[in-house]
């Protein structure tokens, strides 16, 4: 039950922000709210509690400037599940996107460095059921996906590897290496480090795709990768957001080569190839 009083006042509110409707004195959820908020839904909860645990880090946030560094903490119990399933909802669309645009090849061994939920290695999975598809990340990211790719029926689909991927063994020869939103969590030493090593787990001639936010050259613009840049300051010890020449120097500064880049999307997500 509720108070109706101050639930009509909620109610009210929520109808100025287009989430619900209201007609006369009935309410009921607008289409955003039905596609978002009901259960089933391509809910965004998981991303918006995600952002809820970062506000520990961001509160201290002038603190982390003046120092230099940003101490963990504040963040709910469940922040690891809200962190890889909120990954999973702001990248399910998009993986069938790109899945699309870099094709695989019947028997291509792919790795998806630091996949988090699978999204991507599922997406690649589905276009090209004929490829050896591999999640290689920390085992607490791995408990996550497992209950997500069993939810979705994926399951079995993609083999899980579970280790810190700047110290421990890759697998491999890979034909493929995708490492998608990694690198602005980590400063450009530890960034090339990991390229290196990525670099190491392909076969000759295989290749390497690179997506992050990227800010324009200039750095102050669009305005979703700065800000988001701002948050790694916030909340790892040496990342930003960087931009596509900083990460093609640290390709090349990692042996790669036939470097190139896509044009960002709209959101200023682009992504930057190259080869062994």
């Amino acid at each position: 039950g509720a108070d109706p009083g101050k639930l009509s006042v909620l109610l009210d509110a929520l109808a100025a922000l287009g989430l619900i409707v209201k007609r006369g004195g009935t309410y009921r959820n607008a289409r955003v709210a039905r596609e978002l908020l009901l259960p089933g839904s391509r809910s965004m909860e998981s991303i918006l509690l995600h952002h809820l645990d970062g506000w520990g880090e961001w509160g201290r946030l002038s603190a982390t400037v003046r120092a230099g560094r940003s101490p963990r903490g504040g963040a709910s119990g469940d922040w690891q599940e809200n962190f890889i399933r909120g990954m999973e909802e702001n990248s399910r669309e998009r993986a069938a996107a790109v899945a699309g645009r870099i094709p695989l090849r019947p028997g291509d061994r792919l790795l998806d460095l630091g996949g988090g939920p699978g999204t991507y290695a599922v997406a690649w999975a589905d276009a090209c059921p004929g490829a050896e598809i591999t999640v290689f990340d920390t085992p607490a990211t791995l408990r996550v996906a497992r209950k997500i790719l069993r939810e979705k029926g994926a399951d079995g689909r993609v083999r899980l590897a579970a280790g810190d991927f700047l110290e421990d063994p890759l697998g491999g020869p890979y034909d493929f290496v995708w490492i998608s939103q990694i690198l602005h969590a980590y400063s450009g030493p530890a960034c090339v480090k990991l390229l290196r090593r990525a670099r190491s787990a392909l076969v000759p001639g295989g290749r390497v795709a690179v997506q992050e936010f990227l800010p324009a050259e200039g750095k102050t613009s669009p305005p979703g990768p700065v800000f988001f840049s701002v948050h790694m300051v916030a909340v790892t010890e040496g990342g930003r957001a960087y931009t596509a020449r900083e990460i093609a120097g640290m390709m090349k500064a990692a042996g790669f080569r036939k470097i190139s880049a896509d044009r960002p999307d709209p959101r200023g997500v682009g992504i930057l190839r190259a080869c062994r």
